[in-house]
């Protein structure tokens, strides 16, 4: 089981103080878990981008503090940053018991060729990145394979309940759904037709409503009576 290590202190800054704390290079952050109280810790920035870009959503964390009896696991739950820069602004790590199954999702890696996109008329789609499974902490695995090789004609697909995956992993994620299938290319005569009448139909209703327009207008006859002669 691989895991990180990220030095953290309690934190005791709070509320619109920290912006104070993210001048001077720290982080807050925050420790939440089932049946343990929410605790308020800090870290040095600089150290926890670097254990942010390694362990992601699914890869476990040790926080470990002076102020702790031990190290404690967790996974990352969620990352705020300033949506103009990037910088990073809070993290909420979630606390996990070895005991205790979690949820998480994984991200869907492909593998291999599929022999059909040799074929220029035959694309390849794919339709799922990722996966939501539930496993104990030590069982979670870094990505999910997918094979790709087994697709040879249009109409081929590979769905979920297809993964052969470990017996400590459950896929949350329904069975039926479509991770990747092979389809066809829309022949070029019937896309340029169907561009053809998209772009011939304003024109044709206009046309249309010109020419009944045309029709209803009166004539110059029955616009207005003629003007009957005057009788000598």
């Amino acid at each position: 089981m691989k895991t990180l290590v990220l030095e953290v202190e309690e934190r005791t800054t709070l509320g619109k103080k920290v912006k104070a704390l993210r001048r001077s290079g720290t982080t807050p952050a925050n420790i939440f878990g089932h049946a343990i109280q929410s605790q308020a810790i800090q870290v040095d920035t600089e150290k926890a981008e670097q254990v942010l870009a390694k362990a992601g959503a699914t890869q476990l964390i040790t926080l470990k503090s002076p102020s702790f009896n031990e190290g404690r696991m967790v996974l990352t739950a969620e990352v705020q940053r300033d949506f103009m820069n990037g910088k990073l602004l809070h993290i909420d790590f979630h606390e996990v018991s070895m005991k205790d199954k979690v949820k998480v999702v994984i991200p869907l890696v492909f593998t291999g060729e599929a022999p059909a996109s040799r074929q220029k008329e035959l694309v390849l789609l794919e339709s799922l990145t990722s996966l939501e499974i539930e496993c104990f902490p030590n069982a979670i695995p870094d990505n999910i394979a997918v094979d790709l090789s087994k697709l040879e004609d249009a109409g081929d697909h590979i769905l979920v309940k297809d993964l052969q995956l470990s017996d400590t992993i459950t896929v949350l994620t329904h069975g039926e759904e479509v991770i990747a299938r092979i389809g066809r290319f829309a022949k070029a005569e019937a896309v340029a037709k169907v561009a053809e009448e998209a772009e011939g139909a304003p024109a044709a209703e206009g046309a249309a409503g010109k020419a009944g327009a045309e029709k209803t207008k009166p004539q110059a006859s029955d616009a207005a009576p003629a003007k009957s002669e005057k009788k000598a």
